[in-house]
């Protein structure tokens, strides 16, 4: 492995350790709680953890990441808002900042991926309709997930998670985690197998809540 290869690697886990982050403290949460929580801290890990798994994604060149970490992005800023908006503490220019934050990421990629050398990834896995298959409907689970998210919150007017979320996340993690295997990217099985056990928690915790209510 070149030098370029393992610092690109060494990146990558350090995107997937702030996506453990989020969860890490997501599930603190729910544990003090006693149910499904998600604090605000959640997005932000999510944010900075996606911003650096699509940066990884883009230097591999794999689509599949590619596109599962950029709808990501837009949806935790949306989750955001309206967090800030519940609190009543969103900014007039919250929007505007955003923005500027996009462009300055998308401006940063597109030199990484212009000048960060080549990575032969291409010659040691073979994409068949098989793996692009997998992976196109594994990220249309992800997708799923904060589609159903998204439309709840909106609905609601505040950040709100279905129990289908859980569901979804459930059935694009295992999925993603095939794809990663099929691909041989350590990076992303790693992140998959550590998300799987959380999104099971979460139902668990979904399935206690549900059974206090009813008694």
């Amino acid at each position: 492995m070149s030098i370029a290869e393992l610092a690109l690697v060494i990146f990558g886990f350090a995107g997937q350790v702030l996506f453990f982050m989020r969860f890490i403290v997501q599930w603190l949460f729910t544990e003090k709680y006693k149910k499904s929580t998600v604090p605000l801290s959640f997005w932000y890990f999510s944010i900075v953890g996606s911003f650096m798994l699509l940066t990884y994604s883009v230097l591999i060149k794999d689509p599949i990441f590619i596109i599962g970490q950029s709808t990501g992005a837009i949806i935790y800023i949306r989750n955001i808002s309206l967090i800030y908006k519940e609190r009543g503490t969103r900014s007039h220019n919250f929007g505007f900042k955003m923005i500027i934050i996009l462009l300055i990421y998308f401006a940063f990629v597109g030199v990484a991926a212009y000048f960060y050398p080549e990575i032969p990834r291409k010659d040691k896995v073979v994409y068949t309709g098989i793996i692009y298959g997998v992976g196109i409907v594994a990220q249309t689970m992800f997708f799923m997930r904060f589609l159903v998210q998204w439309l709840v919150s909106e609905k609601n007017k505040k950040s709100t998670f279905p129990v289908l979320f859980w569901y979804f996340s459930m059935a694009g993690s295992i999925l993603l985690l095939i794809y990663s295997v099929m691909v041989s990217d350590p990076v992303f099985i790693a992140g998959q197998s550590v998300g799987i056990l959380i999104y099971l928690r979460n139902l668990y915790f979904i399935k206690l809540e549900k059974k206090s209510t009813n008694a």
